[in-house]
């Protein structure tokens, strides 16, 4: 459901106003034009200067937002141009941390990260999809490292495999049901960081306690 601006600029104060309008590279372009409406209504004088100054910042934020593109990791510079701190704007995981998590922990963890940015989108149901892809792509991984791999290389095929499942999921899902232009707040990775560690933990654990058996 999209915020009403409107209202939210209506129940705020005069001061809370102007500080989104002052840090508006902060907020959602649509915050920021509410915000000067309201400020209008309120009988606030805005010099032509100003105005001016605030609506080229506007088009220059959802120009830099369009210019946004499919490349992923940190060698996307533009991926940055869309992350907000405003409050309006729904708080996803950000695609960096989807890549590296993917990369790391497989297509499953990172299938499962993207189903919760999707299923904060207008067809949250589209986060099956998601989901589905994962889970696919990881029987397949496990069934291709285990049969063709060679003996020790089971590592590097997850992380090739991984590599390849964090491209596929930004296309094929990010992308339509998303967008690469959407205005979003990066969320916090430590709820992913703590159930990657801890898995890498059992795992380890797992691992110690298979060879004192041996």
């Amino acid at each position: 459901m999209e915020p009403d601006f409107s209202y939210l600029a209506a129940a705020a104060t005069t001061e809370e106003l102007t500080e989104r309008i002052d840090n508006r590279k902060n907020y959602l372009p649509e915050t920021v034009e509410a915000a000067v409406a309201e400020l209008k209504h309120r009988k606030h004088a805005f010099s032509d200067d100003e105005l001016s100054t605030i609506d080229d910042d506007i088009d220059l934020q959802r120009k830099n937002a369009a210019m946004v593109d499919g490349r992923l990791g940190f060698f996307n510079s533009t991926a940055k141009n869309v992350i907000v701190k405003d409050r309006e704007a729904p708080s996803l995981y950000s695609r960096q941390a989807l890549y590296v998590f993917t990369v790391l922990c497989g297509a499953l963890f990172g299938s499962i990260m993207l189903a919760v940015n999707v299923g904060k989108t207008k067809k949250p149901r589209n986060a099956v999809w998601v989901i589905l892809f994962g889970i696919a792509f990881t029987a397949l991984q496990v069934f291709v490292i285990s049969t063709y791999a060679r003996p020790g290389s089971g590592s590097s095929g997850a992380i090739i495999g991984g590599i390849i499942a964090a491209y596929t999921l930004d296309f094929l899902f990010w992308k339509p049901f998303i967008g690469y232009s959407t205005f979003y707040r990066a969320r916090p990775i430590w709820v992913p960081l703590i159930i990657a560690l801890v898995i890498v933990g059992l795992l380890i654990a797992a691992v110690i306690v298979g060879g004192n058996a041996g």
